[in-house]
Order: C-alpha cells, then structure tokens, then sequence
C-alpha cells in the first residue's frame, strides 16, 4: 500500500542535540516545492519529508514521531487518505495537521485530525499551527533569510528582494530561486532542476527550466541577473555577486 519515500531532515544545530528535539513527519504530494516544509525547514526540530501520492505514503515501523503532517494533493478526496492514515501502526498515535482546500473548511470539524489548515496559508501561521500541537516555541534557525549581494530570499515570506525592492515572482520562479540559492556554486542540470523543483511527478520537458531560468534573469535585473550563471551542456548554477 506504501510507495517508497525519501527522508529528508532538516538541519539541526549541535545545541539540540542533546535535547527532546520534537519530530515531525511532513507528507505532501510535493515534497520539493511543499509550502509546508519551506514554513518548518530550518526550525529547532527533526523534519522528515515523505512523498504523498493520494493516499500511498512511506512511513516507517518505527518510533512515532511528535506530529504528522499531511499536505494531499489539490481536490483529491480525503477518504481514502484519511483511512489510510488511521489505520497505519505508527501515525494513528500521534496527533495530525491537515492541510485543506478552502471548499473543504465545512466538513473540518468531522474529519480526525487535530487541527486544519486551508492552502494558501501564511509560513508564521503554519508554525504556529505546529507549536501549538507540540506544545512548544519553535525558535528560527540562522538560515530564514538568505543575503546574498544585493538579493534577499526571504524563506517564510515567500519573496525576494534586489536593492531592498520586493520582486513579483510566481510561486514556481521563486521556488527555483530558492533552490538555486540554497546550493550555490553547485552546478545543476536540467534534469536534476525538473526533478528537485518542479517534482517528479511534472510530465514537461526541460525546456521548462530554460524559460524559468530566463524569467528570473529579467525579473532579478542586471545587478543580480549575472549570478544565475549558464554551464555550458550542462546546466545551471548560482554564483556569488559579492
């Protein structure tokens, strides 16, 4: 019934570890471009990102984690996934955050979860959503806001700054920007791009990245455009811009 999944856990500094760290098991139907995960990623705690695709996910017979994290697919129906989910050894012990779509919110108060939030949502309300299930206050690691010359990628807001000026990216453009300026200098193909930005699950072709690519130039401007730098028959990478 599961279908393999990766685990990808966030950060942690050497402070915490030693300490009860809470553990959350986040599946989303996009596990690259999740907003959930980009609110909780870099936080005091051990995220551990699963694939989700309808109802099949990879979960581990394991220690439960402290909370579950369920972000479905845009208007699939929950059922099948919430069955799913009460019925596995592991996840039905703990608490879960559903992520829902806004024409849902009237059925919230039948479905077993603890607690709901609608898509669309704010990165400091989805962490406060989680804190309260934790019962604790996540602090923010050092990483929120990335500085890189004249760029800021601001991670919980979702934006991006040149010269202090927001700049109007779509949420796929700045999804790349970001994975872009998390890995600097660290060459990318387009096949690695497609997979790690866009999901394995997108059935385009990498010509996709190539006009992503070209949108972020002429939306960053001059001063910023030069570090988006072309590897020639290989791909893409970000360089520093001072």
């Amino acid at each position: 019934m599961f279908a393999p999944g990766v685990a990808l856990v966030s950060p942690m500094s050497a402070a915490l570890a030693s300490t009860a760290v809470k553990t959350v098991f986040l599946f989303t139907h996009a596990p690259d471009v999740s907003p959930m995960r980009a609110a909780l990623e870099f936080r005091q705690l051990v995220l551990v990102v699963r694939p989700l695709r309808g109802d099949q996910f990879e979960c581990p017979i394991t220690i439960p984690p402290d909370l579950v994290v369920a972000e479905p697919q845009p208007g699939l129906p929950l059922g099948p996934l919430l069955s799913a989910l009460e019925h596995h050894p592991v996840v039905a012990r703990v608490p879960w955050l559903l992520v829902l779509d806004v024409e849902r919110v009237s059925v919230a108060s039948r479905l077993p979860c603890a607690d709901f939030i609608t898509r669309g949502f704010a990165s400091a309300e989805a962490l406060a959503r989680v804190e309260r299930l934790l019962g604790l206050h996540i602090e923010a690691g050092p990483e929120r806001v990335i500085r890189l010359g004249g760029l800021e990628v601001d991670l919980d807001g979702f934006e991006a700054r040149v010269g202090g000026e927001a700049v109007a990216l779509t949420h796929q453009e700045f999804a790349l920007l970001r994975h872009l300026v998390k890995h600097p200098g660290q060459v990318m193909s387009r096949e690695m791009l497609l997979h790690q930005v866009w999901g394995r699950a997108y059935l385009g072709g990498i010509r996709t990245v190539d006009i992503h690519v070209r949108r972020l130039r002429q939306k960053l401007g001059p001063t910023v455009a030069g570090a988006l730098q072309t590897v020639r028959h290989v791909g893409y990478k970000w360089v520093s811009i001072g």
